[in-house]
C-alpha cells in the first residue's frame, strides 16, 4: 500500500531567540524509510518532539494520514499509530525486560500500570514474541538496569513496537553503539517496515 503517511509543512519551533526549526517541510510515504541527518543542534530531536507531541509547534502543521496532529498530546499521537524511540535509550530500569514490554502492551490496550504486574503471566507470550522480533529474547529475565547500551536500545525498540505503530520515529537509533551493533540494528529496523 502506498500513499502519504506523514506530512510536515512549514514547521517552526524556537527556544527564546534560537530557531531550532525554521519552515521545515517533508513527507513520508507508507513503507518508506527516511533519515533526518545533520550535526548536533540541527533540530532533529526537536523535529521528532514536535511530531510526537512532546512540544507544540510555533508555526506549521503536522498531518498523519491526512489528519492534523500538531499540538495533540503524546498519548493521543501514539494511539493514532506513531511510535517513538529516543536519542538516549529509555527503559524501566527497575523491571526486567519482559516486565517492561508487558507494561507497554498494557498501555497500548488502555490498561492501568498498577495492574500490569498481574498481566505478566497472561501477556508473557506476547512480550516474548516482541523480544524475539528485536532479537533479544534471551534477555527477557534480565533487569533493564543491567543491560549493555545496545541491548537497551533494542528494548526501547520493543517498547515502541508494543504500541503497534504504523509509523516509527527513531531518534539517533544507533548512537553509542559499536559499528557491528549499528549494522545489525539498522538491518533489523528496515526489516520492520511493513
Amino acid at each position: 500500500m502506498s500513499g502519504e503517511m506523514l506530512a510536515v509543512s512549514g514547521l517552526g519551533k524556537s527556544f527564546g531567540g534560537v530557531a531550532a526549526l525554521r519552515r521545515l517541510s517533508f513527507t513520508v510515504d507508507r513503507g518508506e524509510v527516511l533519515a533526518l541527518i545533520g550535526p548536533n543542534g540541527a533540530g532533529k530531536t526537536t523535529c521528532f518532539n514536535v511530531i510526537h507531541g512532546q512540544l507544540a509547534p510555533d508555526t506549521g502543521d503536522v498531518r498523519f494520514e491526512g489528519r492534523s496532529i500538531a499540538g495533540l498530546p503524546t498519548h493521543a499521537i501514539a494511539r493514532l499509530g506513531i511510535g517513538r524511540t529516543f536519542q538516549v535509550a529509555t527503559t524501566f530500569a527497575s523491571m526486567t525486560v519482559r516486565e517492561s514490554v508487558v507494561l507497554a502492551l498494557a498501555a497500548r490496550d488502555g490498561g492501568d500500570a498498577r495492574v500490569a504486574t498481574g498481566l505478566l503471566p497472561a501477556r508473557s507470550a506476547d512480550a516474548d514474541a516482541l523480544l524475539d522480533r528485536v532479537r533479544i529474547g534471551e534477555l527477557a529475565d534480565t533487569h533493564c538496569a543491567a543491560l549493555a547500551y545496545g541491548d537497551a536500545k533494542r528494548v526501547e525498540l520493543a517498547l515502541a513496537l508494543a504500541g503497534n505503530p504504523r509509523l516509527l520515529l527513531m531518534d539517533e537509533p544507533t548512537a553509542g553503539m559499536t559499528p557491528q551493533s549499528r549494522r545489525e540494528l539498522m538491518l533489523l529496523a528496515t526489516g520492520l517496515v511493513r
